[in-house]
């Protein structure tokens, strides 16, 4: 438990790793400010920050946006989805809300997800659904599938000790939906990471994932080297993933950009390694990580972190369809204030490889299918138990039973 966790040790440990742990963060912080000062450059300048390329494209041969994407950890791919079809889910997962009087069940639930309790902005407007033929049929697409393939060989997924995951075979990892209402004031998501908020200092995996970077070798440090990601241990709480996503990402269900409540980034790949060397230094209380928390999103605030906020910058406008994706490492938000006309929409997909930290994840996540229930990284709200229209095991297409892993599941029934 965390109560047994001496954060005074672990970070004595970490500054040990390096000659001179205070000049180790000036190094990366010099680095991060290079970087930071392109973003503003091309923000000045109304120039693109986060790669984009079609859907189209991605069989192409793509080395400049490839390069360019792993250094800014992020990019949007366009046209995944045709625009009416994306705009006819839309409707259908509306309905679904309506029908099954989705807002009477939250209000009663509203108290079991904590996750983003301790962040200055404390929850954007996102639904506890996922088994609905909307998500359903954007999650187990071919065109999702394409996608998935191709951001998970842009990894280094095969090392001398072992292959981390197959890049070609996916597995499923059921997320909710964003249906942001316009004029919404009140519900965003200050900056933050995901999969771990302590666990980035403390696990041993972790700490070996991130090596290069304690241990002044920031130059030699990979964001896109897989090796050890499918061994890291999470604690466990409600909305903190367990699985290892070589992207977290949506699909935009309507038209949304700048100041309509939309995603945000940090496009700054290595930014992880201000964020860790920054909690060593001796200006921070010796049992505090600058404010990351157990169980909670890894915290990304102006108290430790202002140089790096700096680089913070929403995404271009999005169409139905388009879909937009970002290293696990790469601090995101979402914006205060939905200032557009209409719903900002969108569902949550991540890219999930076939490893057996997400094997053995999905094989739970799959009973809970069956039942209608929230899956396992997720608070318990269970709305969908009874929803009429919720996807059942005979609606789904062999690719989807496949990711789902049905037949592994069983095996061990």
């Amino acid at each position: 438990m965390f109560e047994d966790i001496d954060i005074k040790a672990i970070k004595k440990e970490l500054r040990n790793f390096s000659k001179n742990y205070i000049e180790n963060f000036n190094k990366i912080e010099k680095f991060v400010k290079a970087e930071i000062d392109e973003i503003l450059t091309l923000k000045k300048k109304n120039k693109s920050i986060i790669p984009e390329i079609s859907f189209n494209q991605i069989d192409q041969e793509n080395i400049q946006e490839i390069n360019n994407i792993k250094k800014r950890g992020c990019v949007i791919i366009r046209d995944v989805f045709d625009d009416k079809m994306i705009q006819n889910l839309n409707v259908k997962l509306e309905k679904y809300i309506d029908e099954n009087n989705y807002y009477e069940d939250q209000k009663k639930k509203s108290n079991l997800d904590k996750y983003f309790s301790d962040l200055q902005s404390a929850k954007p407007q996102i639904y506890g659904l996922y088994w609905s033929r909307a998500q359903i049929e954007i999650r187990h697409s071919e065109q999702m599938a394409k996608v998935k393939k191709w951001l998970n060989n842009l990894w280094i997924y095969e090392n001398s000790e072992y292959k981390v995951f197959d890049p070609n075979k996916e597995l499923s990892y059921a997320d909710r939906v964003r249906r942001r209402e316009p004029g919404d004031d009140t519900l965003g998501l200050s900056p933050h990471c995901d999969a771990g908020s302590i666990e980035r200092w403390t696990d041993s995996y972790y700490q070996k994932i991130y090596r290069n970077i304690f241990s002044d070798n920031f130059e030699k440090y990979n964001p896109f080297e897989a090796k050890y990601r499918d061994r890291t241990i999470e604690f466990e709480s409600p909305a903190v993933a367990h699985v290892f996503r070589t992207f977290q990402g949506w699909t935009a269900l309507t038209e949304q950009g700048p100041s309509d409540g939309t995603l945000q980034l940090i496009p700054i790949a290595k930014g992880i390694a201000y964020v860790l060397t920054r909690a060593l230094l001796d200006d921070v209380e010796e049992n505090e990580l600058c404010g990351s928390k157990l169980g909670r999103a890894l915290s990304v605030n102006k108290d430790y972190h202002s140089l790096l906020l700096k680089g913070l910058v929403s995404i271009p406008k999005m169409n139905p369809g388009d879909t937009v994706w970002w290293h696990p490492d790469v601090v995101h938000a979402v914006e205060d204030k939905h200032s557009g006309k209409n719903y900002s929409n969108v569902v949550y997909v991540g890219a999930t490889p076939y490893c057996k930290k997400n094997l053995d994840y999905t094989v739970k996540q799959s009973k809970k299918f069956l039942k209608g229930k929230s899956p396992p990284d997720f608070a318990a709200e269970d709305y969908e138990i009874k929803y009429k229209d919720r996807v059942k095991l005979e609606d789904l297409s062999s690719l989807a039973k496949k990711t789902i892993s049905f037949r592994r599941m069983e095996l061990i029934i």
